[in-house]
């Protein structure tokens, strides 16, 4: 779980019978949400719906989605739903297609910014099913530091045994170069879509741009243009804007999730984690000496190579252009996951 969502909307979700077709329910009745497989139908009766063969959604499309009495809304491919009389037979369903990989895509996503956490929690991606990989992230014991083969393993934030490894901290590479672990945000414009990002990899180069409003500067100018490369761990849906990636930084903040690491690390105060802020976590390297000895170099690479609140405080929050590549060995080897299409992707070099 993510602790920088400050809340999520509850969607209520149904099932149509025999369709296979998802559709939320909000207050004005049943809407498609998203056609998962097969033909559907929904049946609305409401002041503002559509009449007898008209339009009533369909992908990218802004009609109504239900219909006036004694006619149901019929998709007639995922493009176009259309109103026909109740008890009317439906289209014959398209063949199921092959399950294609999605094409990689050379193009660099741009306008979207980073932020740190560390809330010691198991991470999203540990639990099995999340990703196209050959297997989930490895999540650790919490008492002993142990990989944990077993994904099912209840996580530390909820009382079980199983947290992020302390190895999931960022690691400088060369002067020009780090790599880590993050969750995505997926809620923004960026092509980030959830469960299904598990495991892949990012480069992320970071961009001289500054925030438009509040006290929040961007990237220092010793870190524009250098490059990280981080692999996903975890899964946020409830995040606006442009917000991409929460770098798994130690002392940048637990958000709600702040017993976590005083379970994993007995003898420490939930406060010593973050120096007493949950969310921004310490102002300055001196709080790092806080932290368990085996989470130091993680929470000074903040300072030193991040260049966490220099300049007056105003460098935070930085900017990024992103793009999918290949996992290197230097991460796959900690979080013993790679992606099953990893080959599609572009292979990082210090040159690209």
């Amino acid at each position: 779980m993510r602790n920088f969502f400050p809340g999520s909307t509850v969607v209520a979700v149904a099932f149509a019978a025999k369709t296979g077709v998802q559709v939320e329910v909000d207050s004005n009745g049943w809407s498609l949400l998203a056609l998962k497989s097969g033909l559907a139908r929904t049946v609305v009766l409401t002041d503002s719906c559509a009449k007898a063969h008209q339009a009533c959604g369909g992908l990218n499309q802004n009609e109504p989605s239900c219909c006036e009495a004694g006619y149901e809304c019929v998709a007639i491919n995922e493009w176009h739903h259309q109103c026909e009389p109740l008890g009317s037979p439906s289209p014959p369903s398209p063949s199921p297609p092959q399950s294609p990989s999605p094409s990689p895509s050379p193009d660099w996503i741009t306008g979207t910014w980073t932020t740190g956490y560390w809330d010691c929690c198991k991470p999203s991606c540990s639990w099995p099913g999340k990703g196209n990989v050959n297997s989930p992230i490895l999540s650790c014991d919490a008492t002993t530091g142990e990989k944990l083969e077993d994904p099912n393993v209840a996580s530390v934030c909820g009382g079980g045994s199983a947290a992020s490894c302390t190895d999931n901290q960022p690691f400088q590479v060369s002067e020009n170069l780090s790599m880590g672990f993050a969750a995505v945000a997926v809620s923004g414009s960026h092509g980030l879509t959830g469960d299904t990002n598990c495991g892949q990899c990012y480069e992320l180069r970071f961009v001289d741009q500054q925030h438009p409003t509040g006290n929040w500067g961007g990237a220092h100018p010793d870190l524009v243009d250098k490059t990280m490369i981080v692999q996903v761990t975890n899964i946020g849906y409830d995040v606006e804007g442009d917000h991409s990636f929460d770098i798994q930084i130690p002392g940048a903040g637990q958000g709600i999730f702040d017993d976590g690491c005083a379970r994993q690390f007995p003898g420490y105060a939930s406060g010593d984690f973050d120096c007493d802020n949950n969310y921004g976590g310490c102002n300055e390297k001196s709080g790092c000496s806080r932290l368990p000895s085996n989470l130091r170099a993680g929470c000074e690479w903040r300072y030193d190579w991040y260049h966490w609140l220099k300049q007056g405080g105003q460098t935070n929050n930085p900017w990024v252009h992103f793009r999918r590549v290949q996992c290197p060995y230097q991460l796959v080897e900690r979080s013993g996951s790679m992606p099953m299409d990893d080959a599609d992707y572009p292979e990082f070099t210090a040159s690209n």
